[in-house]
């Protein structure tokens, strides 16, 4: 089973939000990315993406469909 928790640290130990239906002294392995931390590489990973797209557009030359053309039923 493996499943991402959020919570906080306190007093140098780890305090989950939700409880974890895991047996006591049960051994887990946790990995602890602070959420600011997260948020900025989430952020940089976008810009890198912007800049990609804004480099290198996407331009297939196809003929280009009016709203009522996509959604025609016949």
């Amino acid at each position: 089973m493996q499943t991402n928790f959020s919570g906080i640290i306190l007093s140098g130990g780890v305090q989950l939000d939700q409880r974890v239906e895991l047996a006591d002294q049960c051994r887990v392995y946790v990995t602890i990315v602070p959420v600011d931390q997260s948020r900025t590489r989430w952020n940089q990973a976008l810009d890198a993406l912007e800049r990609l797209r804004s480099t290198n557009p996407i331009r297939s030359g196809g003929q280009r469909f009016t709203r009522d053309e996509l959604h025609e039923r016949r």
